[in-house]
């Protein structure tokens, strides 16, 4: 059975659309259009956009109407820039300091890592319950911003229409002294949008330190935060 995520091959053709476009531009801010930059930004649209599977060609007609949604599109392509700009601005000093990067990762790699799991969560309207869109969601550790594990997953980060109000972090891995020790880790969400009330969410989880950190993702190694409910600023309750 040949199961397949109709977004790729849209998603993919979106950012190379977009990479080209920019190169005939020539932004200064655009400081490399490499293959592995331009993976890099079709993995942050895809860790962040709704998947849609068919089963080798069944289902195709029905899911590929979805591609003519113009919001999907205009979500695909305001993810797709994020992600390009956000690549761009690390992607210089990564490539002068290739060499150092790659040593530090081995070594990284083969020694005893606290690895987090990914964090996914949504954000709704509290009157209406819908998903909700345009909101900015930040994740702390012990009230400082934490990074993430690479390039292609950012924090802040933020919801989409597409994205269902659903949002996702995955935590870069901190070192251990050894292996099989366990520590305890406070988070905080903070979410704002416009015309709603900020709201935040603090929650706490024990690692347990590895032999070596975890470079692939592992849809069984996933956190579900508590689904956080925004309410309009100017919400009149009409008991007070």
């Amino acid at each position: 059975m040949n199961v397949h995520n109709l977004m790729e091959e849209y998603v993919s053709d979106r950012v190379n659309s977009l990479y080209n476009q920019l190169a005939g531009n020539k932004p200064a801010w655009l400081t490399c259009d490499c293959e592995s930059c331009r993976l890099d930004a079709v993995s942050y649209v895809l860790n962040k956009i709704q998947p849609h599977y068919i089963v080798s060609g069944r289902g195709i007609v029905h899911t590929s109407k979805i591609l003519e949604d113009s919001q999907i599109k205009a979500d695909v392509d305001a993810l797709a820039m994020e992600g390009i700009k956000l690549i761009a601005s690390v992607q210089r000093p990564y490539h002068k300091k290739a060499a150092e990067q790659q040593i530090q990762e081995k070594n990284e790699t083969s020694s005893p890592m606290f690895n987090f799991p990914v964090f996914i969560g949504s954000i709704y309207n509290g009157t209406t319950f819908e998903p909700l869109s345009d909101a900015t969601i930040t994740l702390k550790m012990d009230n400082s911003v934490i990074e993430m594990k690479d390039s292609s997953w950012s924090n802040p980060g933020n919801t989409y229409k597409a994205t269902k109000g659903a949002y996702s972090f995955w935590p870069k891995p901190i070192p251990a002294e050894k292996n099989e020790i366990n520590r305890n880790y406070h988070f905080t969400v903070e979410v704002s949008a416009k015309d709603f009330e900020p709201s935040s969410y603090g929650f706490d989880i024990t690692v347990v330190s590895e032999n070596k950190k975890r470079s692939e993702l592992n849809s069984a190694l996933t956190l579900k935060i508590q689904d956080i409910f925004l309410f309009q600023s100017d919400l009149i309750n009409p008991m007070e």
